[in-house]
């Protein structure tokens, strides 16, 4: 088992690895919502299955994209501009409005259209061709459909939703990419060296029960942060997606994710701002983090290869999120103050027998 003073090395390390991991996660969110990250892989995703990652500069996903059921999810304040979120069942009319094509009138039997254009390999709508494993698999649930429109729409939608598992792992995948990225960036900007930080708790016991103490506190003023981190995601997905409920006014709908959005990075900026001038900076002090003589000049006894291989691995633990390094945290308390009660119970039991010998 741990001895106490192991255990409030480990809790400062924690309660280190946290403050910027959260640091690295208001970036990342920043960063994502900046670029709309989840648009962009979306419509990586939409390549992928409708072109099998064709280079084509007129493709089926061009066309998509430009349809006018697509266009009006479009965003215009990102720098992507691409819909975060598409419904399935837009998916599957935009897929069966390209197959028609432009010119059906009310009354005309909307299967032979499509057959005609599975056959031809192209879309009716601009005569652009159908990528070889595409057709093949829209033929396939073609046939599977017998011809009925309604259900070969309910395959497109199955096949849209199976796609959309892929692009949710790639998501957390460049998200992870990103918070390394962000992480190591953060490492060598605070010069927050992992080695560096275990030595000074191992060597000073009063400051490691100075970084447990605001440890405590932290925990203790934010006991639902984990929910607190979800509600953020959250609110940028709702933002992103805003184009989908909104989708009946244009001009409303642009004006209120462009508040929405720019009322987001206030927020988000006005956390990061709050968390570097109140919790990092109190362990930055204690610990003497930072650079004493300006970016990147080292101390002349310092070891380089120690303090990028610290750098490296700060990066690591930045990398496995806030929302880890909170649970341990708490964990970690908990049996701390376990383990006070344990020694409190057992020094009242020795006194007791003491005082009982004594009488």
């Amino acid at each position: 088992m741990f001895s106490n003073e192991a255990l409030s090395v480990v809790i400062g390390l924690t309660f280190i690895y946290l403050l910027y991991s959260l640091l690295a996660t208001i970036i990342q969110e920043i960063v994502a919502t900046n670029i709309q990250l989840r648009g962009l892989i979306l419509r990586y995703s939409l390549f992928v299955i409708l072109d099998h990652a064709t280079n084509k500069k007129k493709s089926f996903s061009t066309i998509f994209y430009n349809h006018p059921l697509i266009k009006i999810l479009k965003t215009g304040n990102f720098i992507s501009g691409c819909p975060s979120y598409i419904e399935p069942d837009t998916f599957s009319r935009v897929i069966t409005d390209l197959l028609r094509g432009k010119n059906m009138k009310p009354g005309d039997p909307i299967k032979y259209q499509i057959q005609d254009s599975l056959d031809k390999k192209e879309l009716a709508w601009d005569k652009v061709k159908i990528d070889n494993e595409t057709i093949d698999y829209l033929n396939t649930i073609w046939a599977d459909s017998q011809g009925d429109v309604q259900k070969f729409k309910a395959l497109l939608e199955d096949w849209f939703n199976k796609m959309m598992v892929k692009t949710s792992g790639w998501y957390k995948q460049w998200t992870q990419l990103m918070l390394m990225i962000i992480g190591l960036t953060i490492a060598t900007v605070f010069n927050v060296d992992t080695i560096s930080i275990v030595k000074k708790l191992e060597n000073n016991p009063t400051l490691t029960e100075k970084i447990v103490s605001q440890a405590n506190d932290f925990v203790k003023a934010h006991p639902n942060l984990e929910q607190e981190l979800q509600d953020s995601k959250d609110a940028i997905a709702k933002m992103q997606s805003l184009s989908v409920a909104g989708k009946d006014s244009l001009a409303a709908n642009a004006n209120a994710q462009y508040n929405d959005a720019k009322h987001l990075k206030d927020s988000l900026v006005s956390q990061a701002k709050t968390l570097v001038e109140n919790d990092i900076r109190k362990v930055n002090d204690l610990l003497g983090l930072g650079w004493k003589k300006g970016f990147m000049n080292f101390e002349k006894d310092a070891d380089i290869g120690s303090t990028i291989g610290g750098w490296i691995l700060t990066a690591l633990a930045i990398s496995l999120g806030a929302p880890f390094w909170f649970d341990l945290l708490n964990k970690l308390m908990q049996l701390r103050g376990a383990i006070a009660s344990k020694r409190k119970e057992d020094s009242d039991t020795t006194t007791i027998k003491i005082t009982d010998r004594v009488g």
